[in-house]
């Protein structure tokens, strides 16, 4: 069964696979807070521009990702809908549905683009960086900070990364499982997601707990030689573009 592709290293030989994992750390945290101050439409509509030619630049397989985000797009939806009808103001003329205020709509669009920028960064990143040199990129960022066991940090950060894609494949196979013994045809709601959240927690434990053993076996340590970074003019432009996206968004 093949693996989805959504928050999975693509393994290609383009400028943004070849960036140093550090400034891929920044740019993260530069979109990220440009969605957190986006208000108006331009606001929005600067970042995702960059972020789609950015996704065209690493040659991601924008339509196969699209396709595995409809279980975001689900969640984007309810938000978009409980806001309509929930926060007050002034309704919208000519609606058929009554109760939908135009201060709603506005709340709920703005959440869709602050959550579209956040996964779509997010895609660009784990799509383009392999785990240990995002691994490697946190522990040189914790390295000055006192008190902090960088390489313990990084290590967790690196794993919880590793194990989002695993969950994702894991939902993908029992869906799969349960559709092909008409699950989806039972009535009551509540016994579906039963079948499905149990087994996925218990399978999620169970490849935590292979992980440990694993690292156990292998005499994993926290001392380890210390990854050598390297900079190049490229690597420094796309971070001036993250900048200049966040100021635009800031100011």
């Amino acid at each position: 069964m093949a693996e989805m592709t959504l928050f999975h290293y693509i393994h290609k030989n383009t400028v943004l696979h070849r960036m140093d994992g550090r400034l891929k750390l920044a740019c993260l945290l530069l979109f990220s807070l440009a969605a957190g101050f986006a208000s108006e439409f331009h606001d929005y509509l600067v970042p995702l521009s960059v972020l789609f030619c950015a996704i065209l630049l690493a040659k991601l397989p924008f339509t196969t990702l699209l396709r595995e985000m409809r279980f975001f797009g689900l969640i984007i939806l309810i938000v978009i809908v409980v806001n309509s009808f929930t926060i007050p103001g002034d309704p919208i003329a000519n609606s058929p549905l009554a109760g939908i205020s135009q201060q709603g709509v506005s709340t709920g669009l703005r959440f869709a683009g602050r959550l579209l920028i956040v996964l779509l960064v997010s895609m660009v990143i784990t799509g383009t960086t392999p785990l240990m040199k995002f691994r490697d990129a946190v522990e040189w960022y914790l390295r000055p900070v006192p008190f902090v066991p960088e390489a313990r940090v990084a290590t967790m950060i690196n794993l919880t990364f590793l194990l989002i894609p695993v969950i994702l494949d894991s939902f993908r196979e029992m869906m799969d499982a349960q559709n092909s013994r008409c699950v989806q045809l039972r009535k009551n709601p509540v016994k579906r997601i039963k079948f499905l959240v149990f087994p996925l927690i218990d399978q999620t434990l169970r490849r935590a707990d292979e992980i440990a053993y694993a690292m156990e076996a292998r005499c994993y340590s926290e001392i380890r030689t210390r990854t050598a970074f390297k900079c190049g003019k490229i690597d420094w432009l796309m971070l001036a573009i993250s900048l200049a996206v966040f100021f635009f968004v800031l100011l």
